[in-house]
């Protein structure tokens, strides 16, 4: 029975260390009561270790223990005076003893045990990303992190990875393997020690071991309020797929919503069919680009131009993004939601559905990975277009921006248009958003980050000027609407988490013909009137809103920078999901 109370022993201490270690702000009930769990849970898990012990049971249950609660703790610990993470020490005191049942269970098969070496491999995998992504970002994954995680496209992957070196790809995947390797050898080669061994009762523990696999297997796994379900990792997963499901009910509101919808076109009418333009940008900065701030390098000479145009140009060099990722933002800025009001994501109409609404019909055209309907709110709301269409992503190969262009021939211009353009950009790895044959600075294949940057504005630049040449010859282009997701700091590594206002800090400019300045006398003056003022982009829907000349029981014209009564002052506007002022950016 040495094997019992030593793992015994070992699950009890290693379990309050944790709590008391990791925990702060807890009420001595809490503490106790806790205690109390631990104690209990270290107990059912060290008894099959009345049959025989295992490493690597207890190695994978120290793991789950530890991992969650100090990375939060670590991350936390200066900024917040009150939390609680039990339930993941629980779940890996839980695991110690289920996995040492499920080892004992296959002794003697070779294949049983090289099962259980992968399951212990599965189980290990996520303490190990998590101390990963911790040694990337200096912080615990949290709700930000894990909406990437689920979002990002399998090409983004690839690119990821080769932002690092082969050699580094390589050791990373060969640790992998050696992982998974020493699990699968440990559960076939390793001996089980043994406490009790006795043949004629074998038949009996074996019904009792198989018993006990299935009451904890059942408790740490159950459907609902399963233990895992309520460990930090399993928990944030299960609620940002939640987030997902509520865009889902965006699709299933969709008809509700309309129903309630009241658009009423204001300014006076075209002359002919027309074209509105609204292209959204990927990771663009205005801190580098030449027509918002003095470059040494011109890395946006046709925009430069078309600003300096004041009679057709508004720029706007207070834009910020209300978010650092694109989904975050872009749910918001297509539709109603903002940082500002209470709307969810599914009871918002977006920009499409106002222009369904006033007979345009709408293009969306997108370099970024199509995820399916349920995946990402972008992909939702493009998909109520009349045309959506993405470039073909396949596996490794890079589409520049200007594959877009070949979608424009399919635009009517016997119909008024709406047409939306989702730019690659200058999203990581920047040597990949433009031709290398395109490199203004720096050497082709060996630029800096910053250089490689600079390239990759200076080519959506000119990506732009050839959408904005064709859809004024060819459209009868009325107004052009050009913004960033968010920003970037080239030569610093992309964090999931507030890292400075160098992320947030975006361009935002507006086109206006003179025919729709004509038409739209008001709007044009509210512009040039708005054009010093503080903006965030999850307010693009009132802008565009504004642009459209409407009234509507959808639309806050206070929250438009194309109404004389837009509202929002420098100290109130948010970004990071409203938790950062953006009266803090001294820059």
């Amino acid at each position: 029975m040495i094997p019992f109370f030593a793992v015994l022993l070992l699950l009890a201490v290693s379990g309050c260390a944790v709590y008391f270690g990791c925990n702060r702000g807890m009420a001595s009930k809490a503490r106790g009561q806790q205690v109390r769990r631990f104690l209990i849970a270290s107990v059912v898990g060290a008894l099959p270790a009345g049959v025989g012990a295992h490493l690597l049971p207890l190695i994978v249950a120290l793991a789950w223990m530890l991992t969650f609660p100090l990375l939060y703790h670590l991350t936390h610990r200066r900024s917040s005076p009150d939390y609680e993470n039990y339930a993941d020490t629980a779940a890996g005191i839980y695991l110690a003893g289920w996995l040492t049942a499920l080892v004992l269970l296959v002794q003697g098969s070779v294949v049983g045990q090289a099962l259980v070496g992968i399951l212990a491999f599965l189980l290990l995998l996520l303490p190990v990303v998590q101390w990963v992504y911790y040694a990337l970002y200096g912080t615990c994954i949290d709700a930000n992190g894990m909406k990437i995680v689920q979002e990002t496209h399998y090409n983004e992957i690839i690119e990821f990875a080769r932002s690092y070196s082969l050699s580094a790809v390589l050791l990373t995947l060969l640790a992998v393997v050696g992982v998974l390797a020493g699990c699968v050898g440990a559960a076939v080669l390793c001996p089980v020690w043994c406490g009790l061994s006795l043949p004629a009762v074998s038949l009996w523990v074996d019904v009792a071991l198989g018993c006990y696999v299935g009451a904890v297997g059942w408790y740490l796994l159950k459907p609902r309020h399963s233990l895992m379900a309520r460990t930090g990792i399993v928990r944030l997963w299960l609620d940002i797929r939640d987030y997902s499901a509520g865009n889902e009910r965006y699709l299933a509101e969709m008809e509700r919503r309309l129903q309630s919808l009241q658009v009423e076109p204001v300014g006076q009418p075209y002359d002919r069919p027309h074209t509105m333009l609204l292209v959204i940008g990927e990771s663009a900065s205005r801190d580098y680009m030449s027509a918002f701030v003095e470059r040494e390098h011109d890395t946006t000479p046709w925009m430069r131009q078309l600003v300096a145009d004041e009679g057709h140009t508004v720029r706007f060099p207070n834009a910020y993004s209300c978010a650092m990722h694109t989904v975050q933002v872009l749910e918001k800025s297509l539709t109603e939601m903002n940082q500002y009001g209470p709307k969810k994501f599914y009871e918002s109409c977006s920009i499409v559905d106002i222009a369904h609404r006033l007979g345009y019909r709408v293009h969306w055209y997108s370099n970024q990975g199509h995820l399916g309907a349920a995946d990402t709110p972008i992909t939702i709301v493009a998909e109520t277009s009349d045309v959506a269409k993405w470039t073909k992503q396949e596996l490794g190969r890079v589409q520049y921006d200007e594959t877009l262009i070949d979608f424009l021939d399919e635009l009517d211009a016997t119909q008024n248009n709406l047409l939306v353009v989702h730019l690659k950009g200058s999203h990581f790895n920047f040597q990949n958003r433009y031709p290398q044959d395109q490199t203004v600075w720096g050497t082709p294949q060996t630029q800096t980050e910053v250089s490689s940057y600079e390239n990759s504005l200076r080519y959506t630049d000119g990506v732009l000027h050839r959408l904005f040449d064709y859809c004024t010859e060819r459209l009868n282009l009325q107004t052009m609407v050009y913004f960033s997701d968010h920003a970037t700091v080239p030569d610093r590594r992309r964090s999931p988490n507030f890292d400075g206002f160098g992320d947030t800090r975006i361009p935002l400019l507006v086109w206006m013909s003179d025919e729709y300045q004509q038409k739209h006398a008001s709007r044009a003056a509210a512009l040039r009137q708005n054009r010093e003022r503080y903006f965030t982009n999850d307010l693009i829907y009132d802008l565009f809103c504004g642009l459209l000349d409407i009234r509507s029981n959808r639309f806050d014209e206070a929250s438009s920078l194309a109404s004389p009564l837009y509202r929002y002052q420098r100290e109130e506007l948010l970004t990071y999901e409203g938790q950062r002022h953006i009266a803090d950016d001294a820059s």
